[in-house]
């Protein structure tokens, strides 16, 4: 045998004979997912441990290849990326707008502190095992049931303790406070307060990840804003009031830019520039209340600049 030849035949061998292993997992991506059971690290396909997802936990490393702990949790939460392309293990389910596999409900929910709730999910209604602790000291419900207090304040858990002041609004709360769906104000971000994810916000609310805001979206001809807010004509919640607002005049790309009051409409300038403009229901609403002065931009009104 030539001698080129033998040594293509036993360089596999003398690899493995000096302890440099072969990487023989099968490659993947969004568009080359794994098989079930398998998660994508580094762009390759390695097993996972389906019972992991949504195990207690401190560090990663207890969660086992391709998932990480979440330690706002508590008591840990192992999870595992997903995506549209990328699904999740048998027991747990995607949350699309997490990006994250969570615990499924039913028999794999028998965690301790755990229930079966809603997840924030904008493409339908989403149920898996999250926290159960509610504001009023109570527990979540199984079985495919919401539980009243609803995802986690801040960094996956409910705040427990004792009832904060009754609201109707989370306007009618200090300035840290939101209010909670039995109304009482409790603590936790409003719609357009800064956010890391989606648990931290009010229920149904998502984290914009790029602005890192509390945002809910919504049909300006049919708001389903929660008490205290609108749908403004861009289509998100914001605050219902008419006063003129600390950002008029400034550039925006979302009504959630201009703060209280705000809205981001048309200027009327060359390139369909956006400034924050002030509503009005009348022209007395304006400054000035000069006859015209509250104009109809779009499907609402706003003064004019």
């Amino acid at each position: 045998m030539p001698r080129l030849a033998l040594l293509l035949v036993l360089a596999p061998a003398l690899l493995l004979a000096v302890g440099c292993p072969l990487d023989i997992r099968v490659r993947c991506d969004d568009d080359a997912p794994c098989s079930e059971g398998e998660a994508c690290v580094a762009g390759g396909c390695v097993a996972v441990r389906d019972a992991r997802v949504g195990a207690a936990c401190g560090v990663d490393a207890d969660c086992g290849a391709g998932m990480d702990c979440g330690g706002g949790f508590p008591g840990g939460y192992c999870l595992m990326r997903c995506s549209a392309a990328q699904g999740c293990p048998e027991g747990s389910v995607c949350a699309l707008d997490l990006g994250q596999c969570l615990r499924a409900c039913g028999s794999d929910c028998t965690r301790a502190g755990y229930a079966c709730g809603q997840v924030p999910n904008r493409t339908g209604p989403l149920f898996a095992c999250l926290p159960s602790v509610r504001t009023d000291g109570g527990t979540g419900s199984d079985g495919g049931t919401k539980p009243d207090g609803g995802p986690a304040t801040d960094g996956g858990t409910e705040v427990d303790g004792g009832q904060g002041d009754s609201c109707t609004t989370d306007f009618t709360c200090p300035l840290d406070e939101r209010c909670g769906l039995h109304g009482f104000c409790e603590p936790g971000k409003r719609i357009g307060g800064h956010c890391t994810d989606t648990f931290t916000c009010p229920v149904n609310v998502f984290c914009n990840s790029e602005r890192e805001r509390c945002e809910q979206t919504c049909n300006p001809n049919a708001s389903t804003c929660a008490a205290g807010y609108r749908c403004a004509a861009d289509g998100v919640c914001v605050e219902s009031c008419m006063e003129a607002p600390e950002t008029l005049g400034l550039t925006c790309e979302s009504s959630l830019d201009c703060a209280r009051c705000g809205a981001c409409l048309p200027s009327g300038e060359a390139g369909g520039v956006l400034r924050c403009r002030q509503r009005c229901a009348l022209d007395r609403d304006c400054p000035g209340g000069a006859l015209g002065a509250c104009e109809v931009v779009g499907t609402t009104k706003a003064c004019k600049p």
